[in-house]
């Protein structure tokens, strides 16, 4: 085939891969327009039951309130009994505590329906995934990296679970906590992993923008393993420190598109010190600094007029999603 012809071939599968997005972002927007006016209508339904009870909890109140002070002040000065007229306040007190929480329950329901309802539907129209509330990595897989801080307690919220050109993914909001450290909070942002379903990767390597980590294991927790030097084709993707038990393979598996995607990935989260290791033949696991809540109900009071979130959401996981695409490049290990 002549270098015309694989030029003309080339272009056309271009423009063929750029409809094809371009469909594909329609086909969101729709319906992320579709989500947007069905989370309004929810917002609006909570807020008016919440000013509706907010003004029945508030007069009733008042009146139960002023009740209290009126026996109150019948016991105190007509009866002289102090304990039976503090004992009238206590009880008028009891009712309000009841009313104000009975007019706070829509605020409850619109952020717990936000997860349960919109989240959900959200996490299906980008390519099919899952959402789960209140799972993320398994604990059991973090301590097989030798990238994770040390830690007392491991929460994990907002999930999202599928599986993307047979490769399987879940990426969520992270956070670590340690008694020892001085505010408590050793990460905030995301893990994501994703499983080959072939064996693509020999040994343990780890790839890091994160200089003080570098600093902190490279003697401790990496000794065993060598650093790699790679010197990727463009500048602003040379941003990562290479550590692997198999640095020859290491080297031959990253290269430019694999740093690229990183380099990227890391661009979106607000140029996040990003960290990715491959390991165990089939696993990509990412962690990513990023203190942000990106999945939380808005203001109830706030109309949800914007996509902006929801599109910045899928960039970011579509761009998770891309470093799929990278492994496609490497051919199954020999058994």
């Amino acid at each position: 085939m002549s270098k015309a012809q694989k030029t003309e071939e080339q272009a056309e599968d271009k423009t063929e891969l750029d409809e094809m997005n371009r469909i594909e972002e329609r086909r969101f927007t729709k319906q992320l327009e579709a989500l947007i006016e069905e989370s309004e209508e929810m917002r609006l339904y909570r807020m008016k039951q919440m000013r509706t009870r907010g003004f029945v909890a508030m007069n009733a109140s008042i009146f139960f309130i002023f009740l209290g002070i009126t026996a109150f002040g019948w016991f105190f000065l007509m009866e002289g009994d102090i304990v039976k007229a503090l004992l009238c306040v206590a009880i008028s007190v009891a009712p309000s505590a009841f009313l104000y929480s009975w007019a706070g329950f829509p605020l409850k329901k619109y952020k717990r329906e936000h997860k349960e309802v919109f989240m959900p539907k959200m996490a299906k129209a980008m390519n099919g995934l899952s959402f789960h509330p209140k799972r993320g990595v398994s604990s059991r897989i973090l301590g097989k990296l030798a990238v994770i801080p040390a830690h007392d307690r491991y929460e994990a919220e907002d999930c999202f679970m599928g599986t993307y050109k047979g490769v399987k993914v879940i990426f969520s909001e992270a956070r670590m906590y340690s008694k020892t450290h001085k505010t408590g909070l050793v990460f905030d942002g995301i893990f994501a992993l994703l499983e080959t379903p072939e064996e693509v990767i020999d040994g343990h390597t780890i790839i890091t923008a994160n200089d003080r980590m570098v600093k902190a294991y490279a003697k401790s927790r990496w000794k065993t393993m060598k650093q790699v030097f790679v010197t990727p084709s463009e500048e602003k993707w040379d941003k990562f420190t290479v550590y692997s038990t198999k640095p020859d393979s290491a080297e031959l598996m990253v290269g430019d598109r694999l740093l690229k995607e990183l380099a990227e990935a890391a661009d979106i989260f607000d140029n996040a010190p990003l960290t990715a290791v491959l390991f165990g033949k089939k696993f990509i696991f990412m962690m990513i600094p990023y203190d942000q809540d990106m999945f939380e109900a808005s203001d109830i009071h706030t109309p949800i007029t914007t996509k902006q979130q929801a599109m910045k959401c899928k960039q970011e996981v579509e761009q998770l999603l891309e470093i799929v695409d990278v492994f496609d490049l490497y051919e199954p290990l020999k058994s």
